[in-house]
């Protein structure tokens, strides 16, 4: 395994143990100054602004303005993260690319969703459909070519996240209370934050050999 990390390939697995937990605290601030939401009446981008608002970050007050910067600065955090993995070399096969470059345009896509709130109309749904599906299409390309290496334990587990993340995508589309909630957002949201932080650990703790 490498031992001698470039200090840019330290940073940005880093961003990958921080950028979630970030994101997730931005989250919890929205919610905390919007007294009105509820987990299973409400998507989260609610907290961002809902058609009707004001076509501005701002329309729900500071709760908006939390969760649609919180959205963009994790984004960013999470594409810093992502640029590490360009340069591990388990990843440097047909899958493994593909995987990085989904994962990559996945951090991309969750900064437009800050950028577009639900005020924006059309817009914001197709880029927040696209950022949760490329979430489960990334999770389960990197986790099958993990399963072939050394890693194949936690390959399996980022596997399962994927298939997770997967399976609620059909939730989106079931009405509320079983579904087209926050509920069911959180499950890929979740499965992610775990990836992005593990995997981040994993390359500070010299457990990939890099290009």
């Amino acid at each position: 395994m490498s031992k001698n990390q470039p200090i840019s390939i330290r940073i940005s697995a880093l961003c990958g143990i921080l950028g979630p937990i970030i994101g997730l605290i931005f989250i919890t601030l929205s919610i905390y100054y919007s007294s009105w939401f509820n987990w299973t009446e409400n998507w989260l981008s609610d907290l961002g602004g809902i058609p009707g608002d004001p076509s501005i970050w701002a329309s729900r007050g500071i709760a908006s303005i939390i969760f649609n910067n919180g959205l963009v600065v994790s984004g960013i955090i999470g594409v810093i993260f992502a640029s590490s993995l360009r340069k591990i070399k388990i990843l440097n096969n047909r899958n493994g690319r593909i995987g990085r470059s989904l994962f990559i345009l996945d951090m991309f896509t969750l900064c437009t969703v800050g950028i577009f709130p639900e005020t924006t109309g059309y817009l914001h749904t197709v880029v927040s459909l696209i950022f949760f599906f490329l979430i489960a299409i990334s999770l389960l390309l990197i986790g099958n070519v993990l399963r072939y290496s050394s890693l194949k334990k936690i390959g399996g587990f980022f596997s399962i996240l994927g298939i997770f993340s997967l399976c609620s995508f059909p939730f989106f589309l079931i009405p509320r209370p079983w579904g087209s909630n926050a509920i069911i957002e959180m499950i890929p949201i979740i499965s992610i934050s775990i990836f992005s932080i593990i995997f981040g650990h994993a390359i500070l703790k010299n457990k990939f050999d890099l290009l």
